[in-house]
């Protein structure tokens, strides 16, 4: 039986506690759940180990060159002499491992997956050759998006070493919904435009639901309109999954408001929408592959765009039908295959041919 080692940018072995406890949607494991029952032996690398390397990590984190987590990555070292691939669902996690096998000291092959683009920023064209040495120790680079995909192999690395992985919520998670519901209800932590969500369903009263991180009150909400309810939580305290589904059933569609950014965001809130069966409302984004639009399920809505989300909302408001329609059309792709279960095959795709590979 392959051994997997897993090293992740958070705690990986307990977020599958919450899974088998039904608190948590599979997806949140990137496939290793899956693997497991694929007949792979799978090694969680803990979250944290060394406070040393830690804080190694935060200090050598400053330099030009990411060496992503030292800790985790002295941690899978350890664990080599009963390993047979190593995977990262997080890019950044595992930058040293990738300059080693680079160089020949490392012979376990090594996987990825890209969910921002690799080379950003104000340093990204003096930063290049580290990204495609990088990229030479890397066996494979799958990507949750086509963009980041396509932006991997133009850094020189090896022919299709990255390819669009659909990144699918877990069927079997979700509690059915018939009912159409009320209202929009927008949820997320990372990268939200509150503001104009808020400002957009004050300007055509329609009813929405903001729960959002308590430092993501900023000014302007004070203006929102009796139909706008804000639920601000600590980080420590934020709405569980079965509590937040609660929500999203009452609904009658999801709204995912998000800012102009480069690095993916709201994905997971669409996942959400898909589960659930609800039509959605979403800011445009590049990395984003689903289009909702397309497939019958919600509508775009340009960054910023007041005017357009007002449209939006007023529209969900004004057509149950077509809002349960559109529902039932997101809940079919989940039941057609884009799924969890379908992600974790693609990655044991990939798992297989590398160890085929290596054993020829």
């Amino acid at each position: 039986m392959p051994r997997v080692l897993v090293l992740n940018n958070y705690p990986l072995e307990s977020v599958w506690q919450e899974v088998k406890a039904g608190d948590k949607p599979d997806h949140h494991l990137y496939g290793i759940n899956h693997l497991q029952r694929g007949g792979y032996d799978v090694k969680i690398i803990p979250f944290r180990h060394s406070a040393w390397l830690q804080s190694a990590s935060r200090l050598l984190g400053r330099l030009p060159i990411p060496l992503g987590d030292l800790d985790q990555q002295f941690s899978t070292l350890r664990e080599l002499n009963q390993a047979d691939l190593i995977y990262a669902p997080c890019q950044t996690q595992a930058y040293a491992l990738s300059y080693l096998r680079a160089i020949g000291l490392l012979h376990v092959p090594l996987v990825c997956l890209a969910h921002h683009p690799l080379n950003s920023g104000r340093l990204a064209r003096w930063r290049e050759p580290i990204f495609k040495w990088m990229l030479s120790g890397v066996d494979a680079f799958p990507s949750l998006s086509q963009e980041v995909a396509c932006s991997i192999n133009g850094l020189g690395g090896k022919p299709g070493q990255s390819v669009s992985l659909p990144w699918g919520p877990d069927a079997n998670y979700y509690p059915a919904t018939a009912e159409p519901g009320y209202g929009a209800i927008a949820a997320g932590r990372t990268g939200r435009d509150f503001l104009t969500f808020g400002q957009a369903a004050t300007r055509v009263q329609a009813h929405a639901k903001i729960l959002c991180l308590e430092d993501s009150v900023v000014s302007g909400f004070e203006q929102f309109g009796s139909t706008v309810e804000v639920i601000a939580q600590s980080r420590n305290r934020y709405m569980s999954y079965p509590e937040l589904l609660e929500l999203y059933a009452r609904s009658r569609v999801l709204a995912i408001p998000l800012t102009a950014d480069r690095n993916l965001a709201g994905l997971t809130s669409l996942m959400d929408a898909l589960g659930m069966g609800k039509p959605v409302i979403m800011t445009r984004h590049p990395l984003i592959d689903l289009d909702i639009e397309a497939e019958g399920i919600g509508r775009w809505v340009a960054p910023g765009d007041i005017e357009g989300w007002g449209a939006a909302l007023r529209f969900f408001e004004e057509h149950e039908e077509v809002a349960l329609q559109m529902g039932k059309r997101a809940r079919a792709l989940v039941d057609g295959g884009f799924n969890s279960l379908t992600f974790a095959k693609r990655i044991m795709d990939i798992f297989a041919k590398l160890l085929e590979h290596g054993r020829a």
